[in-house]
């Protein structure tokens, strides 16, 4: 299979991590049962697209708003069980019996942090996407989408200088 010269190590998360995973689970499930409760309230066109001011540039019928949370299931479940396996990721440098479990915490960390990140962000957009098509606002609240940028391109340049250091 991949990388069958690498060791097999069991990686035990962090708490913060463990945490982090529910909380965007949760989070991604109150925004899917607050579509639901709303989906009533909503028109027959919602937005479905966005530009980088945060106003809507595409349009698509209300069922299309289903999309999202199913996409964000199916990536906090997929990513969650890539998690487990680490030594099949892709590294900068030669994993070695001595470098091997560090490393792969750092690879298992920050697979969780950009599950979740992009989770949130799913979640977050299916709240105002709900917002929207009940007619509550017109756009994406300003600021979000640089922020969500940074914090995901910050941290996965932050564990790639960890996996460096390493």
């Amino acid at each position: 299979m991949f990388h069958s010269d690498r060791p097999l190590i069991k990686v035990e998360k962090p708490l913060w991590a463990k945490v982090f995973s529910w909380i965007s689970l949760v989070l991604l499930i109150a925004a899917s049962v607050y579509l639901a409760l709303s989906w009533e309230d909503l028109s027959g066109v919602i937005p479905i697209h966005f530009n980088a001011s945060g106003e809507a540039d595409g349009f698509g019928g209300k069922w299309s708003a289903i999309m999202l949370p199913v996409i964000g299931f199916v990536m906090w479940g997929g990513l969650t069980a890539l998690e487990k396996v680490p030594h099949i990721y892709n590294y900068l440098g030669k994993i070695t019996e001595e470098n091997a479990e560090k490393q792969y915490l750092n690879g298992v960390l920050m697979m969780n942090v950009i599950k979740n990140l992009c989770v949130l962000l799913f979640a977050y957009i299916t709240y105002e996407i709900t917002l929207i098509g009940a007619g509550g606002s017109t756009s994406l609240t300003s600021g979000v989408m640089p922020v969500f940028l940074i914090l995901l391109f910050g941290s996965i340049g932050w564990f790639i200088y960890r996996s460096i250091k390493l």
